[in-house]
């Protein structure tokens, strides 16, 4: 009588593939790369795209290499360079100016040829986020709002120094200097001049000290949406320079300056100031 067949579901039967594979020497291939499978993660090659096995950049790295440079010395000792160098460019009025006036008359152009009047509005309004009378109710408001949080008198104390940082450099330096606008209006005695940029520099140091408080206050929890408040600050601090250069208020050098003194500002306060916490009483209630 003839053998019966084993079915195709037997589990005690081997499959072809099964005796060739056991006895045909290396492993096969990996799908994903011309390597063998198993091949350990670290002697794959560097990312390339003729070298299958490369590694994708580990996530966040460009982000934490700007903190890196932020909270490295170099990065205020190379805002002190471009403030010396612009300031001693202003005074001395060297070949560096040459760079304001084509900055200017390019600008100038695109402001003529610009066919959207609601565009030249919008500059103005943003150029005006940088006056005193709209940026000092901001950080004053964040300061409390800090200081109640935080129960502690550290935040006014931060503002106070912010303050006092501002006025100390900004103003002395328009009255010492005395650089005329770009309308080329000379400053007359008792006068303010244009260097460094008085709006640039009130806009960076009470928008970042404001955004600052509210982070390590209220978001030191939450990174994420303290590192999306701090950049949206320092984006919107930005354009408020680049609207006055638009608008035609400061030369180029100017609003450089106040964003070296903002940067240089900053950098102190958050690497020397006192660091106020959110208060542990008031965290407890709210779980």
């Amino acid at each position: 009588m003839e053998k019966q067949r084993p079915s195709v579901t037997d589990p005690h039967r081997r499959h072809t593939a099964e005796d060739t594979t056991a006895d045909s020497g290396p492993p096969p291939l990996s799908r994903s790369t011309v390597r063998r499978a198993q091949t350990p993660r670290a002697t794959r090659t560097g990312d390339h795209h003729s070298h299958p096995g490369a590694l994708p950049p580990a996530p966040g790295w460009l982000l934490h290499a700007l903190t890196k440079v932020l909270e490295s010395l170099w990065f205020p000792v190379s805002l002190l360079v471009v403030l010396a160098v612009t300031t001693e460019q202003v005074v001395t009025k060297g070949p560096l100016l040459g760079l304001d006036t084509w900055i200017r008359d390019h600008v100038l152009t695109l402001v003529s040829e610009n066919p959207y009047p609601s565009l030249d509005q919008l500059a103005q309004h943003w150029s005006d986020m940088g006056d005193t009378r709209a940026a000092a109710p901001v950080l004053i408001l964040a300061t409390v709002a800090a200081a109640v949080r935080a129960r502690s008198w550290k935040p006014v104390l931060i503002s106070v120094l912010a303050g006092t940082a501002l006025f100390s450099t900004v103003i002395p330096g328009k009255i010492i200097i005395g650089r005329p606008g770009p309308e080329g209006a000379p400053v007359l005695p008792g006068q303010w001049g244009w260097f460094p940029s008085g709006h640039t520099s009130t806009s960076g140091i009470c928008y970042g000290t404001a955004a600052w408080l509210i982070g390590i206050c209220f978001l030191s929890a939450q990174p994420r949406l303290r590192r999306t408040l701090y950049g949206a600050t320092a984006a919107f601090c930005t354009g408020v320079g680049l609207c006055l250069i638009w608008r035609d208020y400061h030369w180029f050098l100017d609003v450089l300056a106040g964003w070296s003194l903002t940067g240089l500002t900053l950098w102190c306060l958050t690497r020397w100031g006192p660091r106020p916490t959110r208060d542990r009483r008031t965290e407890q209630v709210g779980r």
